[in-house]
């Protein structure tokens, strides 16, 4: 939904940014400051930063930010707002605020089929053995599966090489280092 939500930003001709919570936790909530320049600010995984007192006050002000218009805010969590072990409450019910979806959970078909396009929208050509592969041997969730097609892209992309099994091994491995 994020990613269909970037497209529509850039075909509307607003900046939006993406980033990935999980990846933002390993930093401190005050070095994270380049947003303010978007139209739109997306989180993917801000379940990540739950319990987080740093975090869970940043994302607090930065929902308020958007109430106040300054700019759009769209995150994706794994469970509900109520449901999220935070420490911060107010955080918890500034994310109850505005339109929720709940998706539904995306089954082997509809992510093999999801891969296929976001990896031509990259601009990356995986088989049907490579994609056979990342479902047997890798989490079969959505997300990860996505991590790691960003992953293999970035790997790709360094070894100026097609996206096979031998180099998903390789640059998975690594990653895991």
């Amino acid at each position: 939904m994020l990613n269909a939500s970037a497209d529509y930003a850039r075909q509307c001709g607003r900046v939006l940014q993406i980033y990935d919570a999980a990846q933002l936790q390993h930093c401190a909530a005050s070095e994270f400051d380049g947003y303010g320049d978007c139209d739109v600010l997306a989180i993917d995984n801000l379940d990540a930063i739950a319990g987080n007192p740093e975090w869970e006050a940043f994302f607090y002000q930065v929902v308020n930010r958007c109430r106040d218009g300054e700019f759009r805010f769209l995150y994706a969590l794994s469970v509900k707002p109520d449901e999220l072990p935070v420490r911060l409450d107010d955080f918890r019910s500034r994310l109850q605020w505005g339109l929720m979806l709940q998706l539904p959970s995306s089954g082997d078909a509809e992510i093999r089929e999801i891969m296929r396009r976001r990896s031509r929208l990259l601009g990356i050509e995986l088989s049907s053995e490579v994609i056979a592969y990342l479902m047997t041997h890798h989490p079969r969730d959505l997300s990860a599966q996505m991590g790691i097609l960003r992953q293999l892209d970035q790997a790709s992309l360094s070894q100026q090489r097609k996206i096979t099994i031998p180099l998903v091994k390789t640059a998975l491995r690594e990653g895991m280092d």
